[in-house]
């Protein structure tokens, strides 16, 4: 007899102290070396225990998110993006922290190593994964949700094929970054310029054509920047609206 699934249970308190203290820290209302208020006075201004305070102070700094020394109090640490990528929950404090830019350009580095592998080892499997993908994409989605859907499965095909985990892994993880911004600037034609790269990074693949595979991978690259800057000057635009508001109530 299969063993029942236990059932959902909402977020604890601490959990949801965490969260609070992350948003402030996301919105930029708490920078890094910026002490937080005592674990006291965080308790009375949440209407908390005091046992809660510290359980989820200890959890943010199992994460590297902040630090407490005895004597000195918590401070908030330098921000390292990689402990939060792992918790979809904490996406918002890695896009405001790290910015589409920095993110784009290391997905670009990975996948520039992960083409050239992938054409020099691509096994038959591996083409026929990425051409099923290909095959959904035709006729073209006709909508965001759809094509980063499809968009992800191959990129992580390709990846597959690289027959590097490590790479592999690491691009995954870069792939689940969602930007809700991005979806008002899709437009059938950058969707048809997106999956005729696509197309050519699977021919070149399939041909292990080295240089071909390169050329591909950095046309696909080139596709939206302009978009790109308009999504990143909208989030330091936030970020200096929320600076603002918070040296005003200072």
């Amino acid at each position: 007899m299969t063993k029942a699934w236990p059932s959902p249970v909402v977020h604890s308190l601490p959990d949801q102290v965490a969260q609070a203290i992350l948003q402030r820290i996301a919105t930029g209302e708490l920078l890094p070396g910026h002490r937080l208020p005592s674990q006291r006075d965080l308790a009375q201004s949440m209407g908390v225990g005091l046992a809660v305070i510290r359980e989820a102070v200890q959890r943010l700094g199992a994460l590297n998110i902040v630090e407490a020394t005895h004597g000195s109090g918590t401070v908030v640490r330098p921000f390292r993006w990689i402990p939060l990528i792992y918790d979809p929950s904490l996406f918002l404090m890695a896009v405001q922290h790290i910015g589409v830019r920095d993110l784009w350009e290391a997905r670009k580095l990975l996948e520039g190593q992960i083409v050239r592998l992938a054409a020099e080892r691509a096994t038959a499997a591996n083409l026929t994964a990425m051409r099923a993908v290909l095959a959904r994409a035709n006729p073209l989605p006709g909508d965001y949700d759809t094509s980063q859907a499809l968009n992800r499965e191959f990129h992580l095909a390709l990846a597959e094929a690289g027959q590097n985990k490590v790479l592999e892994d690491l691009v995954a993880t870069l792939l689940d970054v969602r930007f809700a911004d991005t979806a008002h600037h899709f437009t059938r034609e950058t969707c048809r310029r997106t999956w005729a790269a696509h197309e050519a990074i699977y021919r070149a693949v399939a041909a292990h054509d080295v240089r071909a595979a390169e050329r591909a991978i950095q046309d696909h690259f080139e596709i939206g920047p302009i978009a790109l800057q308009a999504i990143e000057a909208r989030s330091r635009a936030v970020m200096t609206a929320s600076r603002r508001s918070q040296r005003r109530r200072a």
